[in-house]
C-alpha cells in the first residue's frame, strides 16, 4: 500500500459511528417492545390467575389471590406501555430518518475531502479553493483524469443532488430523477436507506478504481456483483 493508499484508506472504516447509533435505536425499540409485552403478560396472568381460582373454588372462592387495586394497577402499566411503545413508533421515522441524514452528508463530506487529499498528495496542489464538486472535477482534468468517466461516478452526482437536496428540507427536488426516488415528493428512510447503501458500495469500487487510474494500474470494471467489501452502515 502506497502514501495515497494510505491517505484514503477504507470507506468501511468511515462508518463505524453510524453503526453504534443504529445499534442503540434498535435496542430502544427492542426495550419498549418487551415493556409492552411484559406489562400485557402481568396483567393477563393475573386475571386468568384469579379466574382458575374462581372457578376451581366455587362458592369456597374469598378472593384471597385477588385485589381490585393491584388490577387497576397493572391496567395502567399496561396503558403506559403501549402509550410508550406506540410514541416511539410515531418517532422512529423520524429519528431513523435523521440518522440518515447525518450520514448522506457525513459521506458526502468525506468525499470531497478525500478527493482533496489525492490531489495534495499526489499533484501536491493547494486544495483551499476547491469549493465544490465541479471545482475538483477541473482539478482533476487538468491533471488528465476525468472522475466521470470512472465507473460509479454516477453514484456520487447522485449523492451530490441529495445532500443538497437535505439542506434545505425533506422536499426531494434535485434528486427526483434517482431511481428511488422517481414519483416520491419528499424523503423517506426506508428509500433514502436502500439509495445510501447501494451508493457506499459504489462510491468504495470509485475510490479503488480512481487510485488505480492515479497510480498507472490497470483498471478493471467491476460488474455489478463483484464488489465484495463490507456493507459500510
Amino acid at each position: 500500500m502506497n502514501k495515497l493508499d494510505e491517505d484514503i484508506g477504507s470507506f468501511a472504516d468511515v462508518y463505524t459511528l453510524f453503526g453504534v447509533l443504529d445499534e442503540y435505536h434498535d435496542k430502544q425499540y427492542l426495550d419498549n417492545l418487551e415493556y409492552k409485552r411484559r406489562s400485557e403478560k402481568e396483567l393477563s396472568d393475573y386475571i386468568s390467575s384469579a379466574q382458575k381460582s374462581m372457578e376451581e373454588m366455587g362458592e369456597d372462592y374469598d378472593y384471597h389471590n385477588y385485589d381490585y387495586g393491584v388490577e387497576q394497577g397493572l391496567r395502567l402499566e399496561e396503558m403506559a406501555a403501549n402509550a410508550q411503545f406506540d410514541f416511539f413508533n410515531e418517532a422512529k421515522e423520524l429519528h431513523a430518518l435523521a440518522l440518515i441524514e447525518m450520514k448522506v452528508m457525513f459521506l458526502y463530506k468525506e468525499i470531497e475531502i478525500r478527493l482533496k487529499q489525492i490531489i495534495s498528495t499526489h499533484y501536491s496542489q493547494k486544495t483551499s479553493q476547491l469549493s465544490n464538486l465541479n471545482a475538483l472535477n477541473k482539478c482533476f482534468e487538468s491533471n488528465g483524469v476525468f472522475l466521470n468517466e470512472i465507473s460509479s461516478y454516477q453514484f456520487i452526482d447522485d449523492l451530490r443532488r441529495v445532500n443538497n437536496d437535505l439542506k434545505h428540507s425533506l422536499k426531494i427536488n434535485a434528486s427526483k430523477q434517482i431511481k428511488e426516488f422517481k414519483g416520491k415528493t419528499k424523503f423517506d428512510s426506508e428509500s433514502l436507506d436502500t439509495f445510501l447503501k447501494l451508493a457506499s458500495y459504489e462510491i468504495e469500487s470509485f475510490f479503488n478504481l480512481l487510485i488505480k487510474k492515479i497510480n498507472d494500474e490497470d483498471v478493471v470494471e467491476l460488474g455489478d456483483n463483484s464488489f465484495l467489501g463490507d456493507i459500510p452502515f
